[in-house]
């Protein structure tokens, strides 16, 4: 008894060949796309987490500006840019600037003179207090910063540029970050910022 042990043909071998290329393919660029797509979405959520925390951290201490219990006027905003700002509040309510205790170290309620700078990449925030003499902390709050501009508004709404004045700030940043081959991410965010301890 004979059996038909024909195999496939060189023409049907080519087609399946071909076919499957076809389809890997066009697997392989929806991965990379996919990929692109994933790797661009984690960028901007990081941006925009790193872009918010920053923007809450400058608005919590610029909100505390003039905080002064004596109520003798002697605390606020020094320096208003339109990239820098400096501001001083008595944190620990004592009467005083700048005295922190040396025996339990420096913490929040010392840092009684402060001021965020923009450097033309990184956001700094510049924390100045005396201890035993004058002493100056730096630091990179957020990099790859490509824009930062502070506004400065008197209690009708008006923009102002008199320190006396200023009752509200609005922070407008700008963070730009790499996300692989597509285009950079580019997120900014604005924050008005009511500086309640300011005379009204």
């Amino acid at each position: 008894m004979e059996t038909d042990k024909q195999g496939f043909t060189l023409v049907e071998l080519l087609v399946a060949i071909a076919i499957t290329s076809i389809l890997l393919v066009s697997v392989g660029k929806i991965f990379i796309s996919s990929s692109r797509v994933y790797t661009t979405q984690d960028v901007a959520a990081g941006v925009q987490q790193r872009l918010r925390a920053g923007m809450n951290f400058m608005a919590r201490d610029i909100r505390m500006a003039g905080i002064d219990p004596s109520g003798e006027n002697v605390f606020g905003i020094e320096v208003a840019s339109a990239q820098n700002i400096q501001f001083t509040a008595d944190r620990n309510l004592d009467g005083d600037l700048n005295d922190p205790d040396a025996t339990d170290g420096i913490d929040e309620s010392d840092l009684e003179q402060m001021a965020y700078e923009y450097d033309g990449n990184n956001l700094l925030e510049q924390v100045l207090y005396k201890a035993d003499g004058s002493e100056e902390i730096r630091e990179t709050l957020i990099d790859n910063v490509t824009g930062l501009t502070f506004t400065y508004f008197n209690d009708a709404g008006a923009a102002t540029a008199v320190l006396d004045d200023i009752r509200t700030v609005v922070i407008s940043m700008t963070v730009l970050e790499p996300a692989g081959r597509d285009t950079p991410v580019n997120r900014t965010l604005t924050k008005r910022v009511v500086c309640r301890n300011l005379c009204f």
